[in-house]
């Protein structure tokens, strides 16, 4: 199934975040939340196994997908204009990114609702964007993020904090 995983990868570069992207996020979030410093080729692997999960690539590929019939919905749909302030009450995007982290941990579900709350870096510059509908992108960032941050402390040999 590398053709859903890569199209995955594809579609996230399209609408604006690179592999490079989450891995500046995930290095930030551990070097502030543990202080040490991070092995890239750890954060690399740990990355890429996130990004290689064929449940991970087929929600992102629905996300990014829903992200996009919102912006061509026409004006006159109730919804449209609940997305383009992605109104509270509209779940669906946190339901979805916290079906990525629930793949590697609870922390990485907790780590997520943090990173969703506060919108640190680039998630809160998708999270703010006015030219186009990004619900569903900054959740999927925010969880791509946290779980390669708790999948990195894993492999490191296990999150001791």
């Amino acid at each position: 199934m590398k053709d859903l995983q890569e199209s995955g990868i594809t579609k996230l570069a399209q609408r604006g975040v690179s592999i490079n992207d989450i891995a500046e996020g995930a290095r930030t979030f551990l070097i502030e939340k543990y202080h040490d410093a991070v092995d890239e080729v750890l954060l690399n692997t740990a990355i890429s196994r996130v990004l290689h999960k064929d449940e991970v690539a087929d929600i992102i590929l629905t996300a990014l997908y829903l992200d996009e019939q919102a912006e061509n919905m026409p004006d006159t749909q109730p919804l449209k204009a609940r997305l383009q302030r992605d109104a509270n009450g509209h779940n669906v995007d946190e339901i979805l990114a916290i079906a990525i982290t629930q793949q590697f941990s609870a922390a990485a579900t907790v780590h997520y609702g943090l990173l969703d709350d506060l919108k640190p870096g680039l998630i809160g510059i998708i999270n703010d964007k006015t030219d186009s509908i990004n619900v569903y992108l900054d959740d999927i960032l925010a969880a791509l993020i946290a779980s390669s941050a708790m999948l990195y402390l894993e492999l490191l040999g296990g999150n001791t904090y």
